[in-house]
């Protein structure tokens, strides 16, 4: 469930943390901190009927280098432009249980993401992971559109929609069978609904919904039950 929520939350459900807010705009020698605690449901594993609720704590950290840490992904932001950003990304693979029943331990996962705001309100990205190691779980794109507005003030509006495209090893360590080999293409496509309130200057209550459905072999594999998915969760923030 972990690897799951991992995927469909920090890479889909919502506007990542990097971004969000340029680190690069921190006056010189300042970070930006948050903490929370994210209380949410979703399913076990994608294409699985069955759900289940965690809470976990939520924390990150922006420099004014361009350098930010959120919950377990340390990235950087090497671009001094606003409306494009770019960088590295390193996170941390809790483990996955292959489709063959082995398991896969800890282990480091590298990545890259680009980032472009052609409106102030309108953002487009693309990231791309990957675990290290060869005996890896492949290599995931997503690519999502999403815009954000003020409903009153103090109140915000986010929503957009994306898709995840995976590699062939990817498919086979989530659908893969002894008897069903899916090859490599669309993973699933996406949408999602995020409403923050800012209680305060330093509070901020968040409440999302996403909803994914999986697309071509990942759909057609045995190991589907159903097809559509729906992960919601609600966050209490702290910022220093």
């Amino acid at each position: 469930m972990v690897k799951y929520l991992i995927a469909a939350g920090a890479l889909a459900a919502a506007l990542p943390a990097w971004a969000q807010s340029a680190g690069s705009l921190l006056p010189e020698g300042s970070k930006d901190i948050s903490i929370g605690a994210l209380m949410g449901s979703a399913p076990d594993r994608p294409g699985s009927a069955k759900r289940s609720i965690y809470m976990a704590p939520q924390f990150s950290v922006q420099w004014d280098n361009g350098l930010f840490l959120d919950g377990l992904m340390l990235g950087m932001k090497m671009s001094k432009q606003p409306l494009l950003e770019y960088g590295p990304l390193m996170t941390l693979d809790l483990g996955i249980r292959r489709a063959d029943g082995r398991r896969i331990l800890l282990r480091p996962v590298f990545g890259a993401f680009v980032d472009y705001h052609p409106l102030s309100e309108l953002s487009l990205h693309a990231h791309a992971y990957a675990p290290a190691g060869n005996d890896g779980r492949g290599v995931l794109l997503n690519l999502q559109a999403g815009t954000q507005s003020m409903l009153v003030p103090h109140q915000f509006l986010a929503l957009g929609a994306g898709v995840n495209l995976a590699d062939r090893a990817y498919m086979q360590s989530d659908f893969g069978t002894a008897r069903y080999q899916p090859g490599g293409g669309l993973h699933d496509s996406y949408a999602y609904l995020r409403w923050s309130w800012e209680l305060n200057r330093k509070y901020t209550l968040v409440t999302s919904v996403q909803v994914s459905r999986l697309q071509g072999d990942a759909a057609a594999s045995p190991r589907t039950v159903q097809r559509t998915g729906v992960a919601n969760s609600l966050m209490l923030r702290y910022s220093y």
